[in-house]
C-alpha cells in the first residue's frame, strides 16, 4: 500500500467544534476548547501518524466579520490555509440553522476549486440529522459529507477512511515524534487563556492575551512559569483579579493542574495582569502577542 500524506484544514465559523474535532481525530488534546466563540486565534497544526501515512490537520480560527485588526489577521489566516492544503474540511454545527458565515464559507469553497468535504458536527444535540446538511450541499461541490459528534467521538471512522482515500501519495512532512507545531510557550499560554475564557464573561475573554515571560525548571521536581495576562481596560483587569484576588487565584489553580499533568512535575505559576489599551488594533502588539500579519 502506497504511503500517503497531506494537509487538511478544519474551517468554519466560530464555536462549531473545530478544535474539539481536531483533538478527537488526534486522540489527544493539543488545542484548547471552551464554549466561548473565537477560542482559537492561531493556526494550529496537529500531526496524525499512521501506517497508511501522515495527515497534518490545520485548526483555523473561526470565520467572522472583522471588528478589530486581530479579527482581520485571524480571517487572513483562514484564507491562507484554504490555499495551502490538500483538502478543506468545512465544519458546521447541525444543531443550529445555517448562518450567513456558514453559507459564505461554502461559497468561498466553491470559488476556490479546492477539494472539500463537509462535516456536520454536534449530532449528539439533535434527534434527527436528516436534511441538516442540504443548505450547504446546494452551494458547494463537496466530495463527501459526514455527520459526527466530536464531543462523543462518534462517526469519525468514515471521515478518516475518506480522508485517506482522497489524500495524495507522498513522503511524511514531520518526524514521527512530532504531534504539533506549537511551541512550549504557546501551549502554556493557551492553557492559561483557556482557564480565563472558562471563568470570565462578556467582553473580557475577547480582550485577553497571554505571554510567557519566563519558564525554567527550578529542580527536577519543579517548573517555574511567569506569565503576563494583558487586557484592554482597568475594569477588565479588576474582573480577572477578582475580589481579594480570588478570580486570579482560581485561574492559576486550574491552569496549574493542567500544566502539572503536562510536565509531570510541580508547577509554580506566577501570574501578572497588565493593561494595554486597544491592543487588538495595534500592529506591533498583535505581532508581539503571536498574531503576525498574514498575506491572504
Amino acid at each position: 500500500m502506497a504511503y500517503k500524506s497531506g494537509f487538511v484544514a478544519l474551517v468554519g465559523r466560530p464555536n462549531v467544534g473545530k478544535s474539539t474535532l481536531l483533538n478527537a481525530l488526534l486522540g489527544r488534546k493539543i488545542a484548547i476548547t471552551t464554549p466561548k466563540p473565537q477560542t482559537t486565534r492561531n493556526r494550529i497544526q496537529g500531526v496524525l501518524h499512521d501506517p497508511q501515512g501522515q495527515i497534518v490537520f490545520v485548526d483555523t480560527p473561526g470565520v467572522l466579520r472583522p471588528k478589530h485588526k486581530l479579527d482581520e489577521r485571524m480571517v487572513a489566516t483562514v484564507m491562507r490555509a484554504l490555499k495551502e492544503v490538500d483538502i478543506i474540511a468545512h465544519v458546521v454545527d447541525i444543531s443550529k440553522p445555517p448562518r450567513d458565515e456558514d453559507l459564505q464559507i461554502a461559497r468561498t469553497i466553491r470559488h476556490s476549486g479546492q477539494m472539500a468535504v463537509l462535516i456536520g458536527n454536534k449530532s449528539d444535540l439533535v434527534a434527527n440529522t436528516t436534511g441538516r446538511l442540504d443548505p450547504y450541499l446546494a452551494l458547494a461541490p463537496y466530495r463527501h459529507h459526514f455527520v459526527v459528534s466530536a464531543q462523543l467521538e462518534s462517526g469519525l471512522q468514515p471521515l478518516m477512511d475518506t480522508l485517506w482515500e482522497l489524500l495524495p501519495e507522498g513522503m511524511p512532512y514531520f518526524p514521527e515524534d512530532m504531534v504539533t507545531d506549537q511551541t512550549e510557550d504557546f501551549y502554556v499560554s493557551e492553557v492559561i487563556r483557556e482557564k480565563i475564557l472558562e471563568q470570565t464573561r462578556d467582553e473580557v475573554p475577547h480582550s485577553v492575551a497571554v505571554t510567557i515571560e519566563e519558564r525554567q525548571p527550578r529542580s527536577d521536581h519543579l517548573m517555574y512559569i511567569r506569565a503576563a495576562i494583558y487586557v484592554e481596560r482597568d475594569s477588565q483587569k479588576a474582573i480577572i483579579i477578582g475580589n481579594h484576588g480570588q478570580m486570579l487565584k482560581q485561574i492559576g489553580q486550574l491552569a496549574r493542574k493542567d500544566l502539572e499533568e503536562y510536565y509531570n512535575k510541580q508547577v509554580y505559576l506566577d501570574l501578572w495582569v497588565k493593561v494595554r489599551g486597544h491592543w487588538r488594533d495595534q500592529d506591533a502588539w498583535l505581532t508581539r502577542f503571536g498574531y503576525p500579519k498574514v498575506e491572504s
